[in-house]
């Protein structure tokens, strides 16, 4: 049981895993900012449909849509970098991008640029289960 003036623990969430049809629609309690995250934008053209998926600077917390794939498996990340310099991820925890609240030591840049199938599955199992570290 918590304590009375105890604040639950916030829960990790990743972009793969919000769907596009309920987006996350968050009020940061720190900035009172609002921001709505989602996996993915699916846009219909005349050469068929293009799913936009959306991608989170690491340093600054802004949102980005690239229709980037990779052939060795799951997209989690661009070659491209924001204008701050960070990197483009969307297999770490979302926090706001606009006062960094739940930005944690694990919200970094890495060299891979793709996730297995097994590397997605594990995604799958610690969104909204897992608790973020007070690091």
């Amino acid at each position: 049981m918590m304590e009375e003036n105890e604040k639950p623990i916030p829960l990790k969430y990743f972009l793969p895993e919000i769907s596009p049809y309920r987006p996350i629609k968050a009020t940061c309690p720190s900035c009172a900012a609002n921001t709505t995250y989602s996996s993915h934008i699916r846009l219909n053209t005349s050469n068929g449909s293009v799913y936009l998926r959306s991608y989170q600077c690491q340093s600054c917390g802004t949102l980005k849509n690239s229709d980037a794939s990779h052939p060795k498996g799951a997209r989690v990340a661009l070659e491209e970098k924001c204008e701050c310099s960070g990197q483009y991820r969307r297999d770490k925890n979302i926090f706001c991008p606009s006062c960094n609240y739940r930005q944690k030591k694990e919200n970094k840049s890495e060299d891979k640029v793709y996730a297995t199938p097994e590397e997605m599955q594990e995604l799958k199992k610690r969104h909204g289960t897992e608790e973020l570290s007070a690091e």
